[in-house]
Order: C-alpha cells, then structure tokens, then sequence
C-alpha cells in the first residue's frame, strides 16, 4: 500500500488525467462535436453543434490546464464533473435504458460516470473542508468505476467474437488474452468496490487501462482512422481516474 499512497501523493493521476482532460477539448474541435463517452453529435444543426463542441473544449481546457498545474482544482474539476455526468444523464441513459441490457451505451453511461468520478475525485482532494453533498459523492466515486469495469469485464465474456477483432494482430492469441482482460477487468471492478482492496485494484487497473492506450487504441488508429484518437484520450483518463480512486486518503 505505501506504493499506492505515494502514487496518490505525487500527483500522477491528477497529471494524467489533466492531459486526458486536455485531449477531450482538442477532440471536440477537431472532430466539431462534444466526444466524451462517444455520445452521438448533438444538436443537429451544424454550426451550432460546433459551438457547443467549442464552448465544451474550453471548459475541459480549463480544467485540464488546471490539473495539470495542480491550481484550482475545486472550481474547475467540479465544473468538468458536472458537465460529463449532466451530459450523459441527458444524452447517454436515455439510449441505455431504450435500448437492450448489456449494450455498447451502458457502457458510455459507465464510462463517462467513470471519468467523472474520476475529475470529481482530484476537485476534492484539495484539502478544503467538503460539504455533505460532496462527501457523499467522493464517497459514490468508486462505486461507480467499479461498476464499469464489472460491466466491461462481463461484455469481454458475452461479446468476445467482437472484442478480438479489437485486438492488434501482432498480439498472439487474441482470444486467450480478450478473456483474461475480462477476468481482469471484473477484478478490479469488485476491488474497487471493496474498500480494504481498492488501492491495490486501482493501481493495477490503472496501469493495465494505460497498457491499452499503446497496445490497443494507438495500433486501432492505424486499421480504423482517426476516430479511434477518442478512445486513446479515454483510456488515459480512466487510468488516471483510477490511480485518483485508488489512493486511499481520497
């Protein structure tokens, strides 16, 4: 656990995830839409679908500058937190609960409750005094990344015929490794339920997500496009949520 602790103490997660941060607002420019957890574009005019993207791109900017600056970390990251959550309340759970149980938009809504917890977790780890409401939310923080990567490890199991196709070819036995990444994954969800566990669990969850940005989504840009640049920024920000998680004095 002092290795945890002193993961936690120097800042990486926060580091990483202001970089993560700081890759969502270039996304949403670049591809003029809002990108985080692959919501479908909205609105559907055009250039107002690309302001928001901008309006959007500056918020997590902000944040992101600020995380990786360690300054003002309350006021940004609770800013960033509630536009991911307001965001996918509105536009992710709908199309989760239309749609059918174990689907790919459980999984945004996860992802993007995930990264939230993730940026609320470094707001409050400024020292100040928290308020009830904040408590209990720092509280929830890891219950909910928990949850998603339950919900991934369990789709890695009912889906597999498609998570290897994801898989980069110069990785031997692709189907061997889409299970083991499920077995890992419903680990460190239940580990990051559990307390006494958690340290441990996110640690070894960030460090595997991290793994998956150059093992995964950077050879996927190559076969897919530039499309797959989202999931490169996801999977740094949920490494760097999970050390913020893991750290057992957040």
């Amino acid at each position: 656990m002092r290795v945890v602790d002193r993961l936690g103490e120097s800042g990486l997660g926060r580091f990483i995830v202001g970089l993560g941060l700081l890759g969502f607002a270039a996304e949403n420019v670049l591809f003029r839409h809002y990108v985080v957890a692959r919501a479908a574009p909205w609105p559907d005019d055009p250039s107002v679908r690309f302001a928001v993207a901008c309006l959007t791109a500056a918020v997590f900017a902000v944040t992101g500058a600020a995380f990786v600056s360690n300054r003002w970390l309350r006021s940004t990251g609770l800013a960033s937190a509630a536009l991911i959550a307001g965001w996918s309340a509105i536009r992710h759970l709908p199309v989760a609960i239309a749609g059918p149980a174990w689907s790919g938009d459980w999984t945004n809504v996860l992802k993007a409750a995930t990264i939230a917890a993730g940026v609320l977790g470094v707001a409050v780890a400024d020292g100040r005094p928290l308020g009830r409401a904040l408590s209990a939310l720092r509280t929830a923080a890891p219950y909910a990344a928990g949850s998603f990567f339950l919900l991934g490890g369990i789709q890695h199991f009912m889906f597999a015929s498609f998570v290897v196709t994801l898989m980069p070819p110069f990785i031997p036995g692709a189907l061997f490794w889409v299970y083991f990444a499920g077995v890992a994954l419903i680990s460190a969800g239940l580990g990051l339920w559990t307390p006494p566990l958690r340290g441990l669990a996110g640690t070894l969850a960030a460090a595997m997500v991290f793994s998956w940005v150059f093992l995964v989504h950077v050879p996927l840009i190559l076969r897919i496009g530039r499309a797959e640049w989202m999931g490169v920024f996801e999977a740094l920000t949920i490494s760097g949520c999970c050390l913020v998680l893991a750290h057992r004095r957040r």
